[in-house]
Order: structure tokens, then C-alpha cells, then sequence
């Protein structure tokens, strides 16, 4: 058990204190959150020295680990491009710890994140919620599986329309999803036994089908957003949008469907057609329409260390400071099902949590001093 006191702490929620301290139990739970909190007698106590305390950093839409920084392509295994459909497939079996790109992301307050296949595929598999720090996989993994990547647009028909196989067009792609899904719900009512009907990419699905986990669609523009909500309303499936990038041109549309946003990465070039509309002016409008919106690196794109930033460059374009602290902590926690864990300062939450040197949503100085998973000190700058 320990105590953290003089800290100015924040969560974008209902915790917003000039002064204040939390206690820590010995299973890493935050059990007390207090102003001018004095804590218990012969607890062990970090003074923040009037440092800001807020929840770590979840990067709701990363590939870090699966594209090792640093390495060529015998290093990326962000995409597995042989099939339209690799449901079957886990970014949970090429996640290199050792890659540096996670370390520093944990230096740079960032304590999780939601780590996916590519839009390669139509279906591209399966992605995993992870802890910063760890030296296994199995030490870091928090869900093993939390969402089955779907891209709609230009990826996949570039990639497999350029082999001349199916998708080669916007109609096929929501054919080829269409499809899976139906095959998938229809292999889940069956429910055999026999080995012989066993299909690794069907039982992947079937998830989805059951409500597991929902589907991640990969889509940026406008139309492309439609047409996969208009795709998977039969089906009755979850779903998050994936970089949204003209999700504010129909935002009526997505407030009707009642599905969450993870914008970005709109710190990068416009490097292609679908991303003319690209900027943080997307998860502004969004959040003005009571949208659960998360801000993403999609890591390797934009370094996920730098996530603090991206939050604060929201607030340029229209985000409130608590908006964008939400977007970049308990939003994407509440995206990845793991907001009952991590996400906020309060009583019976992980003590995922980060001491900055001063705002890190305003403050470009602001460093990371202490970052604590589960309680344990894993980053102290001194």
C-alpha cells in the first residue's frame, strides 16, 4: 500500500483538484481519491510537489509491437495480405515486446493500448488491449481479444484488386464483408461438433456474431462509413469507426447508430485521396455531438509517445480540455471494454495513472515524471 500526495489531479470527469492524494492497496486498486487527502499513518508516501496527476494514456488504435520500430519489413507484421479474409489471424501472436517504440510510448505517459491487424484485408483479424511494460506478451496482455478488424475503401482493393482477385471495387468490399458475416452467423446457429466443419476464420467471426467483441472498421470517408453501418445493421453486430476522418460530414448518421469513434491519425500528411478532409477539426465537431470519440496515433503512422500532443491539438480546433483528456483515457477505455478497469482517478479503478511535470494537454515541456501500472512504478525520471 501506498499513498501519493500535492498533486493537482484531473480525469476529465468528476476529479478536479488543486491539491489533492490518492491510496493505493497492495492489489494496485486506487481506495481513496481525496482532497488535501492526509493519509493513513506509516503508509509509504510520494509527494507530487504540485505535479498533475491524471489517468494513463490509452491509444485506442495502435500497431506498435506488430511494426518494430526501427526494423524493415522482415520487422512489420502489421498485415497478412495473402486472403481478402484473415479473420482467423491475432495480433496478439506477432506483438514484440521488445519493440523501443513501446517503451518510449509508456515514457510518454501512454500506460495501454489497442493493438490491430491492417486494413490490408477486408477482414484482417483479430486485435489485443495491452499494458506498456512487460516482458512477455502474457505479462502485458489485458484482452486478448477485444475487436476484429474490418477496412473498408482504398486498402483493400489496392491490395487484392491489384492482383486481380476480389475486392477491386467499393461494391465488393461490402459484398466480401456481407458475405463473412452471413457465413459466420450462420455457422454459429449450426453449431457442430464435427471436426470436419470446424473453420478457424468462421469461429473467429462467430464473436462478432455473439456480441464478443465488435467490429473495428477501418474507413474514412463519408461514404465508406455508411455504407459499412448500412452493411452490418442486419446483422445487429457492435462497431467502432476507426480513423473517421469525414465522420463529422455525417455526424447525424452516427449519432443515430450510436457507434464511437477513433480518430486519427490526423497528425500525418494527406497522403492519400481519402484523407483530403483529414484534421482534428473531426473529433472536435464529434465531441460537440455527444459522440464517444477517442483520439489514435495508428502507431507507426504517428509516434503513439506523442498521444499528449494529438490530445492537445484537439483543443486547438474546438475540443474542451476535458473532452480531449476524455479522448485519450476513459472514451477509449469504454471502446476497448476495459473502462471498469482503467480510464479514471476512482475508488476501485487500476491505478494506471501518470504524475506530468505539468499539463501535458497544454504544456509541450510537460514530461512524464512517475507512471505507475497496477500500482507498480514502471518509469520514474527522477
Amino acid at each position: 500500500m501506498w499513498a501519493l500526495v500535492n498533486a493537482r489531479l484531473w480525469d476529465g470527469q468528476s476529479v478536479k483538484t488543486e491539491r489533492g492524494g490518492l491510496l493505493v492497496d497492495d492489489n494496485g486498486l486506487i481506495r481513496a481519491v481525496e482532497e488535501d487527502y492526509q493519509p493513513p499513518a506509516g503508509v509509504p508516501v510520494v509527494d507530487a510537489h504540485g505535479g498533475w496527476l491524471l489517468p494513463g494514456f490509452i491509444d485506442a488504435h495502435s500497431h506498435v509491437g506488430l511494426s518494430t520500430s526501427g526494423e524493415t519489413l522482415g520487422g512489420q507484421d502489421v498485415n497478412e495480405s495473402s486472403d481478402p479474409v484473415t479473420a482467423d489471424v491475432r495480433a496478439l501472436d506477432g506483438i514484440n515486446p521488445a519493440d523501443p517504440a513501446i517503451g518510449e510510448a509508456l515514457r510518454g505517459g501512454v500506460t495501454t493500448a489497442f493493438i490491430t491487424m491492417g486494413s490490408a484485408n477486408v477482414i484482417s483479424g483479430i486485435g489485443s488491449v495491452v499494458h506498456m511494460a512487460g516482458r512477455t506478451i502474457e505479462e502485458m496482455v489485458m484482452v486478448p481479444a477485444a475487436g476484429m478488424k474490418v477496412a473498408m475503401g482504398e486498402n483493400p482493393i489496392r491490395v487484392h484488386g491489384g492482383q486481380k482477385r476480389r475486392p477491386g471495387s467499393r461494391p465488393a468490399v461490402a459484398a466480401v464483408l456481407r458475405e463473412w458475416l452471413e457465413r459466420a452467423r450462420r455457422y454459429e446457429m449450426e453449431q457442430s461438433t464435427k471436426l470436419s466443419d470446424y473453420n478457424p476464420r468462421l469461429e473467429a467471426l462467430a464473436m462478432v456474431i455473439r456480441g464478443d467483441i465488435p467490429l473495428r472498421i477501418h474507413s474514412h470517408r463519408a461514404d465508406d462509413i455508411l455504407t459499412a453501418l448500412r452493411t452490418i445493421a442486419p446483422f445487429k453486430v457492435r462497431a467502432v469507426i476507426d480513423h473517421g476522418t469525414e465522420a463529422d460530414l455525417v455526424v447525424d448518421e452516427i449519432v443515430r447508430h450510436g457507434v464511437p469513434v477513433v480518430t486519427g491519425p490526423s497528425f500525418s500528411a494527406r497522403t492519400k485521396a481519402e484523407l483530403r478532409h483529414k484534421g482534428f477539426w473531426t473529433p472536435a465537431r464529434l465531441a460537440q455531438a455527444g459522440v464517444v470519440v477517442a483520439i489514435a496515433s495508428d502507431h507507426p503512422v504517428v509516434p503513439s509517445e506523442y498521444l499528449s500532443v494529438y490530445a492537445g491539438v484537439g483543443v486547438r480546433h474546438g475540443m474542451s480540455l476535458d473532452d480531449a483528456l476524455k479522448a485519450v483515457t476513459i472514451h477509449p477505455a469504454q471502446i476497448v471494454g476495459i473502462h471498469d478497469r482503467v480510464g479514471a482517478l476512482t475508488v476501485g479503478r487500476e491505478a494506471d495513472i501518470v504524475l506530468w511535470s505539468d499539463n501535458p494537454l497544454t504544456a509541450l515541456q510537460a514530461r512524464a515524471q512517475k507512471v505507475w501500472i497496477g500500482g507498480r512504478l514502471v518509469h520514474d525520471a527522477g
